[in-house]
């Protein structure tokens, strides 16, 4: 606690009250969710001046200046504190009442080597009266269940408790055991008022939630935890090699970001391997454990050779898939470890040998888990408790295809209309137009025209499900759509429930063999293929690393602009590291990747953001990264040089941030830099000039309602001094 000798009487008076209030009912008002006081230090202006006192007592000569009491200030707990390689000590702190926490208030400030404090975040909540509870903690996690999961039975018996914490036998259900801490929550009438903390963590779906209920056993707040990314679109490449294997070494004990090395002296097997940064195993069975079986490794030498002509679930392409994935989340930990991301930044490891944060949580990397496929996740819990990552199959191979006499053509189904059978539909093809730029049947077809037909249709104009209807109205038995765009092919989307017949999209160039081939007879059949295996694909890897990292060092990135900046980050991880414009190619079995453009030159600008989908939100922000990386190459800066402004910015940046204060946290970061540094005003134009391109300029502003409607306000400019030396 930090106290002044005039704050702890009252600290002692406010402790007594919480204890000892009479019980009365709350107020029906919700969470205070007001955005954090963000201070920054103009040029050569600090926030305090240069200082030899401890950080935390900067901290809060610095706030007692600006208004906070006596009274807050003792309630302060420093939570970690660590020493980035600028020199700049970043401190963290919580808030808390008679030894509980209050729920998501919190200081985050930087000071510099002089001891000037260069930054502060402050989301600190008044004190007064603490209104009691009149629920238990199991009241409260059953009101989470209901909340949450209203057909599973919420009555669990406790299992134990430690501090302000209580566990409870939660069953098969989860992941691990439901707990309920005691916190004070911070209302939006400005009161405080004793309520509690739900975490749940399913097993089968691995939905990791924080849930906040008052007192009154009201849901006041629901926090994911979980970043699920969808990778459901089909194309037309052939299943390509990700290249030769290579026997990469892991590091000797002894560097900084892995000194027990990568494998630890634990039993080790082909499809379960364990080591200081990373539990990889195979969960094939989707229990959430790792799967029985194996070779025993005694070697340290995991060199199983890839056969990606076969299924993924060979026994040899298990453990492909287990030591693959066992490296690349390695990687990621070291090479975020390099850029700021530590013990005390809250990174994943079993031995934080000693410096600061907290152990125990390795990350649990699930190989080709059976709970799903074209998929992956990450559940990132608070420091101490290991995240989960589940890796899962793709099917990125075409699921269909043509038969016109012998030749053969890649086909991908439509997600509406009849269902492919392996039996298929058989007619003559029949084109509505001549090539990629005619017919694309968005208009009404004669009557008739096409009765009995397979028809030949081209993309474009108007919904997939438009031109397949209008081809039905005509006869047609079944549809092929073109691609337009020559790099391949995807499974049409789109739902309309008077779409009675199959259909199916190919590549460009197989659709225009297909139009020379009219009048022929043609199968559209279902076909069975080879899945891909996205534990070999570093993108999808490093993206999901990336949940963990913005959700431990920024906290609460969830909802309509938070959860975008999640995934654009984790894009950001993945090409910063990759060095291309484009992710998941690989798995997606696409050169262009999964995203709907790649980031060099991309179109879309802040505006474009309108809280419907984080995964193409988040494109915007990702693509801002893209053109700050290179606008640094082009100044002769390299990618890790802008990884670490990246990660360390989220030393400045509030949780729950919005575009432009990701922004800000970079630029604070690089102002930060010594003052010998002669690359500052370089970065800074970077960073400037990147967002601005893409809307996210000067008085540029994101925002949410209580609702979760998003409102943008875009701007290109940046600051007139940006720029300049």
């Amino acid at each position: 606690m930090i106290r002044t000798s005039s704050s702890a009487a009252l600290v002692a008076s406010i402790a007594a009250t919480l204890v000892g209030a009479s019980a009365y009912a709350q107020s029906s008002v919700g969470l205070r969710h007001s955005q954090a006081k963000v201070a920054q230090a103009a040029a050569g202006v600090p926030l305090a001046a240069a200082s030899h006192a401890a950080p935390e007592s900067i901290v809060a000569g610095y706030l007692q200046s600006r208004g906070r009491g006596a009274d807050v200030l003792g309630t302060l707990r420093v939570t970690g504190s660590n020493v980035a390689a600028n020199g700049v000590t970043h401190l963290r702190m919580e808030q808390q009442i008679a030894g509980l926490n209050v729920y998501g208030a919190y200081v985050k400030a930087a000071i510099n080597e002089r001891g000037e404090l260069v930054q502060i975040i402050d989301r600190l909540s008044n004190v007064s009266l603490v209104q009691p509870s009149r629920i238990d903690a199991s009241q409260a996690l059953a009101a989470a269940m209901t909340k949450l999961h209203p057909s599973q039975a919420a009555n669990f018996p406790a299992a134990g408790a430690q501090g302000n914490t209580t566990s409870f036998a939660g069953g098969a259900f989860f992941y691990r055991n439901p707990t309920v801490t005691a916190v004070v929550l911070s209302l939006e009438n400005d009161t405080l008022a004793r309520g509690w903390v739900v975490e749940t963590w399913t097993a089968g779906t691995n939905q990791l939630h924080y849930t906040a209920v008052d007192g009154e056993g009201r849901v006041l707040d629901v926090e994911s935890r979980t970043n699920t990314d969808s990778y459901k679109v089909f194309v037309e490449d052939p299943l390509k090699s990700a290249g030769t294997q290579t026997i990469v070494n892991g590091p000797v004990a002894g560097p900084a970001e892995s000194p027990f090395g990568w494998l630890s002296a634990a039993a080790q097997t082909t499809i379960n391997i364990k080591g200081n940064n990373v539990n990889a195993y195979l969960d094939a069975d989707a229990n959430n454990a790792a799967d029985a079986g194996g070779t025993t490794v005694t070697s340290g030498s995991f060199l199983t050779t890839a056969d990606l002509a076969q299924s993924p679930s060979t026994t040899g392409n298990k453990a492909v898939a287990a030591q693959n994935l066992f490296y690349l989340n390695n990687v990621a930990h070291d090479f975020l470890y390099r850029s700021g991301f530590d013990e005390v930044a809250g990174n994943f490891q079993v031995n934080n040998n000693g410096k600061g944060g907290t152990a125990n949580d390795p990350v649990n990397a699930e190989a080709q888990d059976g709970s799903g496929t074209d998929n992956a996740n990450f559940s990132t819990p608070a420091d101490g408790s290991s995240p989960r990552m589940q890796m899962y199959v793709w099917n990125s191979l075409p699921q269909a295809q043509v038969t016109v006499t012998t030749s053969r053509y890649g086909a991908y189904p439509s997600a509406f209309g009849a269902a492919l059978t392996t039996t298929g539909v058989t007619g003559p093809l029949a084109a509505t137009g001549t090539n990629a730029s005619t017919g694309d049947a968005c208009s009404a077809l004669a009557a008739g025209s096409l009765t009995g037909k397979v028809a030949i249709i081209n993309r474009g104009t108007c919904s997939f499900t438009t031109k397949v209807l209008n081809a039905q109205n005509a006869g047609a038995k079944a549809v092929l759509i073109t691609n337009t765009d020559p790099t391949g092919a995807f499974g049409p989307g789109g739902s309309d429930r008077k779409v009675k017949i199959p259909s199916a999209m190919v590549a460009r160039a197989d659709g225009d063999s297909l139009r020379a081939a009219i009048g022929v007879s043609a199968l559209l059949q279902k076909i069975t293929a080879i899945t891909l295996d996205g534990d070999l694909d570093s993108d999808i890897v490093f993206h999901e690393y990336g949940h963990g990292l913005t959700w431990r060092m920024i906290g609460s990135m969830s909802g309509p602009l938070a959860g975008a900046i999640g995934e654009g980050a984790s894009d950001v991880v993945a090409f910063l590291k990759n060095g291309d414009d484009r992710v998941g190619e690989y798995a997606y079995n696409n050169p262009l990747g999964i995203r709907r453009n790649p980031y060099a030159n991309y179109a879309l600008t802040y505006s474009a953001v309108t809280g419907a989908e984080v995964h193409n939100d988040g494109e915007i922000y990702a693509a801002a990264m893209w053109r700050v990386l290179e606008l640094y190459q082009a100044a002769g800066l390299t990618a890790d040089q802008l990884m670490t402004d990246f990660v360390d910015g989220m030393n400045y940046t509030p949780a729950a941030p919005s575009f432009e204060l990701m922004r800000e946290g970079m630029l604070a970061s690089i102002a930060g830099r010594p003052s010998t540094d002669t690359t500052r005003a370089t970065r800074t134009c970077a960073v400037w000039t990147g967002f601005a391109e893409q809307g996210i300029g000067s008085g540029a502003s994101g925002t949410v309602s209580r609702r979760g409607t998003v409102t943008i306000v875009e701007s290109f400019k940046k600051p007139s001094s940006a720029c300049t030396p």
